[in-house]
Formats: structure tokens, C-alpha cells, sequence
């Protein structure tokens, strides 16, 4: 079988709902997102998957672990902390509309930006965070069939800009992926090629 990697956003939390920056914080999934989950397990039931990754973080591991119970052949999935999102530091659990308004509002602005942005204190750097998300895609660069990676909105675009496509990291924020949406890529000619996003699934088994 040719090699495919998808890269899944996991299930809506609260946070996500209420347009809250939740990168660290290990929020859970919430109602809705426990309904995308296993929608997105029926979305991708007849595609043969033959391995799962997951960031730690809970609403990634769940949603991971949702679509593993119906691919019994994947066995357990593997965490990589590599695959936590890009840590947004004291912007962390406020909507833009609080930040702007707030004492946060000039270091937010410099930092929101898809040109030069500044990075205060405990918000992570793009580059930081790319070599850490190439070092895992490097890793396991040899696994053919399948590979499923439940990470985050964030860091999924950032891989796809950036270590796929060879763009600039600040790039990754004109681009956006749904709560269990995916990105696939298909290796075509021994070339990974960008064959879907924001996907709910694929359109049939490969």
C-alpha cells in the first residue's frame, strides 16, 4: 500500500466553543467533541489505518483512542509529547476579545500576526515548535500504509505549511482545520502530495 499520513484536529472542548486559546491546558472534550470523535470514526471506518498517534493531552487522546476502538488491527495507540500544541503562554485561556481589550493588548498584537511575530515570555516559537513536529514526522518517516496523527489545529497547520510545503512558520494562521477535521498526504512518486483539507474523511478506501 502506498504511504498516506492524515493529520486529524481532535474533538470541540469548551474552550474551543467559547474561542478560548487552549493549547496546554488539558482540556477535555465536551459533548460535541465526544460526537465528532465518533463521527469521525464512522468517517473513517472503511479506510485502513495501520497505525495511530496522539498528543498527551486528553482531547486528543480520546478522540485518537474513539477511532482506534473501530480499527481493532491498530492495537494501542502511541503517545508523542511532540505532537502537543504550540504553547500560546500568557494568552492561554483567553478569547481575543479579552486579550485585545486587556493589558496584554500590545504584546498580543505583535505576537497575532502572520508577519514577524514577537513571542513574549512562555509562548513558543514557531521555529520551536516545528522542529519538534518535524523531528516526529522524521522519525517515522520509513512506516509505510496508513499513519493517523490526532494533534492539534495549530501545530497540524504549522506541519502542513511549513514542513510540507516549505513555508514560513506564520504562514500556518492563514489556514484553518475544524475541530476532527483532517489534512492527508500521499506519497505520489516517492513526493508527499497535499490530497485533502479540512477534510471530514476520505472519499473512499486507498
Amino acid at each position: 500500500m502506498a504511504r498516506r499520513l492524515l493529520l486529524l484536529r481532535h474533538g470541540e472542548t469548551v474552550w474551543n466553543a467559547e474561542r478560548r486559546f487552549t493549547t496546554r491546558t488539558d482540556v477535555p472534550l465536551n459533548e460535541a467533541g465526544i460526537a465528532q470523535a465518533r463521527a469521525a470514526a464512522a468517517a473513517l471506518a472503511s479506510t485502513t489505518i495501520d497505525r495511530i498517534y496522539s498528543s498527551p493531552l486528553q482531547r486528543a487522546l480520546r478522540t485518537a483512542e474513539t477511532i482506534a476502538a473501530a480499527h481493532p488491527a491498530v492495537g494501542q495507540v502511541a503517545v508523542d509529547a511532540r505532537l502537543t500544541e504550540i504553547d500560546a503562554g500568557p494568552f492561554e485561556g483567553k478569547t481575543e476579545q479579552e486579550l485585545e481589550a486587556g493589558p496584554l493588548a500590545g504584546a498580543f498584537a505583535r505576537w497575532h500576526t502572520d508577519g514577524d511575530p514577537e513571542f513574549p515570555d512562555g509562548a513558543e516559537p514557531f521555529a520551536a515548535a516545528l522542529e519538534r513536529a518535524s523531528a516526529f514526522v522524521g522519525e517515522h518517516d520509513g512506516e509505510g500504509g496508513t499513519t493517523l496523527v490526532v494533534t492539534h489545529g495549530s501545530l497540524a497547520r504549522l506541519i502542513v505549511t511549513s514542513h510540507f510545503l516549505g513555508g514560513p512558520p506564520p504562514l500556518h494562521r492563514r489556514l484553518w482545520m475544524d475541530n476532527c477535521r483532517l489534512a492527508a498526504f500521499e506519497w505520489r512518486g516517492g513526493v508527499p502530495k497535499l490530497v485533502a483539507f479540512n477534510a471530514v474523511g476520505l472519499d473512499e478506501p486507498r
